[in-house]
């Protein structure tokens, strides 16, 4: 893989090594224990959001405190040809949709199609997505490739990050009091996309893309809960260089760049790259 091509649009789906595998298993482990009194992906699909909202947390804080985890992406970078020592990383996201969840109140905000920069992500972020249950064929997500090179209106620019982080930041609870405050990126115009890639799979499968693909969740009818594991990354270099897909019309306020810790050492990239990367990557 080049990738270089992810800032062209080009997709990549493939296979983790067992070497990767290895390092995920953990997180199935904390599933089956927050959801021990049953099937995992039925379980956390029958009781009360509220409820599911806080089981979520639990799991989440135990990926965040396990720092081996991250050995699963060494395999990966290494066949991709990406130096370890130059990539810096979000916190791993563990998201579960359960089944129906289009149906809660609330729920739309968080489905709308987006591109990620319009939440004030770095124009060069690169997303992987790795399926942690099954998720089958309409019920993961969907990516609208037409959209990669062409604007589309939408309401970015009444995004400001700081204010994002104050009324509860990224996988907040929608009862936090806050969340009406919020605001929530999406296109002003119908999404028409010929050709639009729906994206699916198991555990041992991932799929890599650049976030600036207008994307956004499916309906998840599949009967039962997925779960998949979200990986946001930046390259130094590319940061440095400006290198990523042209911006065509994310107005947002603000960078999740200072929250992209360096894989190994955990530190971020200098203040004065970050602030030359935001106003340089700037919709003109």
């Amino acid at each position: 893989m080049d990738i270089l091509s992810l800032y062209e649009g080009k997709t990549y789906q493939g296979s983790l090594s067992n070497e990767s595998k290895s390092f995920l298993n953990p997180i199935h482990n904390y599933i089956k224990e927050e959801f021990s009194n049953g099937i995992p992906t039925l379980v956390s699909s029958e009781i009360s959001y509220p409820e599911l909202q806080s089981s979520m947390v639990k799991i989440r804080s135990r990926i965040y405190e396990n720092v081996s985890i991250k050995g699963f992406l060494f395999p990966i970078l290494e066949e991709w040809k990406v130096d370890t020592n130059d990539v810096y990383v979000d916190l791993f996201r563990l998201r579960c949709v359960p089944n129906g969840f289009h149906t809660l109140e609330g729920a739309k905000y968080v489905q709308y199609i987006h591109r990620d920069p319009w939440y004030a992500n770095p124009q060069n972020q690169i997303n992987l997505w790795i399926p942690i249950t099954k998720v089958e064929l309409g019920s993961g997500f969907s990516l609208y490739p037409s959209y990669f090179g062409k604007p589309i209106q939408n309401n970015s620019s009444l995004f400001e990050y700081e204010h994002w982080k104050k009324t509860g930041g990224f996988q907040t609870s929608m009862t936090h009091p806050r969340i009406s405050e919020k605001v929530f990126p999406k296109p002003s115009l119908e999404v028409k996309d010929p050709n639009p890639l729906s994206v699916y799979g198991d555990f041992g499968d991932y799929f890599i893309f650049a976030s600036h693909h207008l994307h956004g969740t499916n309906d998840n009818t599949q009967g039962c809960s997925r779960f998949s594991l979200e990986v946001r990354l930046v390259i130094g270099e590319h940061t440095k260089g400006h290198i990523g897909p042209k911006n065509v019309d994310n107005q947002s306020q603000g960078t999740t760049l200072y929250e992209m810790k360096h894989l190994m050492s955990g530190g971020i990239l200098a203040t004065e790259i970050i602030q030359s990367y935001v106003k340089g990557s700037a919709l003109l």
